[in-house]
C-alpha cells in the first residue's frame, strides 16, 4: 500500500475502523491516523490504543502498588479481584439472571465480575480519579476481557448451548499494549458516510459491512458492556435498540450511492476500498464509481471461508473459498 501513496502523505483516516486492527498498523508505520466507528464499544478500543501514546499512570486510583511492578498492574489486579455485584449485564446474559431465556453469554462468575468492574470505573470516573484516557483505556481492557471469556463461536448475534472451556475461565483485565507515537491522534464515534466530508486527510481507508447483516446486531453485547446504558433489551438473544447504528452498505439499493457520495465528498488524494466477491455491490459496479473520480486499481486474494457454524437448513454456504478485492483509486 504505502507503494501508492505519495511520500508526503501523513493523515491515514480509517473511516469503518472496527477494532482498530489498521489503524493501529499505519500508527506503527508514522502516520497520524483518524479512526472512525458508529459503535461505541470501538470507539472505546480505538480510543485507548489509537487516542492514547503512553501507558496510562492511574496517580490518583486508591490501590495498593505491594506486590505490583506498577501501578497499572496494581489497578488491573484490583478490579479482577472484586466481589460480584448482581448488575445489567449478569441480569441478562448469564444463565442465573432474571431474564427468562436463559442467555448463556457468560458464567454467572464473569458476568458478576463484569457488572462489578464496570460500575467501579465508573465510580471512579465520577469522583473524578481517572483522566479520560484513563477511563477509556480501563473500558478497553473489559472489553477486551470479556470477549476473551464470552461463549460464542464468533459474534454475538447467538451463544453457545454449553459453556466452552475459554468461556469458563475467569475474567482477568490484562494490559493492552499501547503504541509510542509523536502524532496526537484522532478518534470518533459517528456515522462513517457523513463524518468523511470533515475530515481532511491523505489516505482514507474503506471497509464497510458486505452484506445484509448490520454490525451492530453481531456486537450488540460489548456494545451494552461499554456504554451500560440499562437499554430495554428483547428476543432470544438480548438484542439492543440499535436503528441509529444501521448502514446503508447493509441495504442493496443504497451502497452505491453511499460510496459513491463519500469518495466525492472525502479530501482524500488516496481511497482504498476492501470489499468481498460475496458483498452486496459487484466488482464491476464499484470499479465504475471509482473511476469516475481518477485512476482506479484493483488487486485480490483467495481466501478460505470463515466459518463459525456448519451447514444448516436455513443457512447454506455458497463455496469453501471467497475473493477479497483491494481497490485503490488515485484522486490526486
Amino acid at each position: 500500500m504505502r507503494r501508492r501513496i505519495s511520500p508526503d502523505s501523513r493523515v491515514f483516516f480509517d473511516v469503518f475502523a472496527g477494532t482498530g486492527v489498521v489503524g493501529r498498523h499505519f500508527k506503527q508505520q508514522g502516520f497520524r491516523v483518524v479512526a472512525n466507528d458508529i459503535q461505541y464499544y470501538a470507539y472505546c478500543l480505538n480510543r485507548a490504543q489509537l487516542g492514547i501514546n503512553r501507558m496510562p499512570r492511574f496517580s490518583n486510583v486508591p490501590v495498593d502498588r505491594k506486590g505490583h511492578r506498577c501501578r497499572l498492574e496494581a489497578v488491573l489486579s484490583y478490579l479482577s479481584g472484586l466481589p460480584g455485584i448482581e448488575g445489567f449485564v449478569f441480569q441478562h446474559y448469564c444463565p442465573s439472571g432474571k431474564q427468562e431465556k436463559n442467555r448463556k453469554y457468560f458464567t454467572n462468575v464473569n458476568g458478576l465480575r463484569c457488572d462489578a468492574i464496570r460500575l467501579k470505573v465508573e465510580e471512579w470516573r465520577s469522583f473524578g480519579l481517572l483522566t479520560e484516557s484513563e477511563y477509556f483505556y480501563l473500558l478497553a481492557c473489559l472489553i477486551d476481557g470479556m470477549d476473551r471469556v464470552a461463549n460464542t463461536a464468533s459474534v454475538y448475534a447467538a451463544y453457545l448451548k454449553a459453556f466452552k472451556k475459554t468461556a469458563r475461565k475467569p475474567l482477568r483485565l490484562t494490559p493492552l499494549p499501547i503504541i509510542w507515537s509523536e502524532y496526537r491522534h484522532s478518534t470518533f464515534n459517528e456515522d462513517g458516510a457523513k463524518l468523511v466530508r470533515r475530515i481532511p486527510c491523505d489516505v482514507l481507508y474503506m471497509d464497510p459491512p458486505y452484506n445484509h447483516r448490520q454490525y451492530c446486531t453481531n456486537y450488540h453485547v460489548l456494545e451494552t458492556i461499554a456504554r451500560y446504558d440499562q437499554p430495554k433489551v428483547y428476543g432470544t438473544t438480548g438484542l439492543r435498540p440499535h436503528e441509529d447504528q444501521k448502514s446503508k452498505f447493509c441495504r442493496k439499493h443504497h451502497a452505491l450511492p453511499t460510496l459513491d457520495e463519500m469518495v466525492r465528498k472525502t479530501q482524500a488524494r488516496h481511497v482504498f476500498l476492501s470489499y468481498s466477491s460475496e458483498g452486496l455491490m459487484a466488482k464491476k459496479d464499484i470499479e465504475y464509481v471509482l473511476g469516475q473520480y481518477g485512476g482506479v486499481e484493483v488487486v485480490s486474494r483467495d481466501h478460505s471461508r470463515f466459518r463459525a457454524d456448519i451447514d444448516r437448513e436455513n443457512r447454506v454456504y455458497k463455496a469453501d473459498r471467497v475473493e477479497e478485492f483491494l481497490f485503490y483509486l488515485d484522486k490526486s
